[in-house]
């Protein structure tokens, strides 16, 4: 059981630490004004996406 906690906790960091270092490299990508409104456009029809869908669904 130690084990597979250990090993859980080596992919995790791995997983995120290969997360963070992709970020890194794209960061002066996601820091242009048109990329960051694109994002915030998509964000904005998700999360309408997922409201629309919580206020059809029923309960």
């Amino acid at each position: 059981m130690t084990l597979l906690v250990l090993l859980h906790a080596v992919l995790t960091l791995a997983w995120l630490g290969g997360y963070v270092y992709l970020l890194a490299k794209a960061g002066p990508l996601l820091q242009r004004p048109r990329v960051q409104r694109a994002l915030g456009r998509i964000t904005g029809v998700v999360l309408i996406g997922f409201g629309l869908a919580v206020a059809t669904a029923s309960a």
